[in-house]
């Protein structure tokens, strides 16, 4: 477990759907002493109706307007965030992410996510239709604004979730390293690192 001085440290993970927000989150939570909150399963708590019955009955937008409120409730609590795919959709969302470090991106192939996905009925966006097509198309959207919100972005590759864990918690020593006054070892906001297990 990394040292309890890090208790000020609540990370925020993006990425497109089928990434390992979750399964990652949950592993980083208990390295870290946290909690981890999936923002999916927060509003679905809150609202009392699952995302693809949200979806159904009251439109995506309704969805979106849910989860810009659960975002702004649970950002900067003690708990590592697991946030839905599309939550840098909405601009105050992506204003919210940008004052808020650290947030990082799992990025995978569009490949191995369709691979994943395909035929869960509990992802609206995919459900009934091809999901790389559909990713394709997310990507084209959502990379630029997960590139605009993410202080490092971790492209697993071929690692498993033990190295990805690895390599975030590598960065996060060198986060905090930073924040405490440390030298930046990189001017721009966002760090990139590809590794393989």
């Amino acid at each position: 477990m990394i040292e309890e001085s890090t208790f000020q440290m609540y990370p925020v993970l993006i990425g497109l759907m089928g990434c390992g927000k979750s399964s990652i989150g949950r592993l980083l939570a208990e390295e870290l002493g946290l909690t981890m909150l999936d923002l999916d399963h927060y509003i679905v708590e809150k609202a009392g109706k699952t995302i693809p019955e949200i979806f159904a009955e009251h439109g995506e937008e309704e969805f979106r307007d849910l989860e810009t409120e659960a975002l702004r409730e649970v950002l900067g609590t003690p708990v590592v965030i697991a946030s839905g795919g599309g939550v840098v959709m909405r601009e105050q969302n992506r204003a919210m992410l940008e004052v808020h470090s650290p947030v990082i991106w799992l990025k995978s192939s569009l490949h191995f996510l369709a691979a994943r996905i395909q035929g869960d009925e509990n992802r609206p966006l995919t459900a009934g239709r091809d999901a790389l097509t559909v990713l394709q198309q997310l990507a084209e959207v959502r990379y630029p604004y997960y590139t605009q919100c993410a202080d490092y972005v971790l492209h697993r590759g071929e690692m498993n979730k033990a190295a990805s864990l690895h390599a975030v918690l590598e960065y996060l020593k060198q986060w905090k390293y930073e924040c405490s006054g440390g030298q930046s070892l990189q001017n721009d906001r966002s760090q990139t690192f590809i590794l393989n297990d």
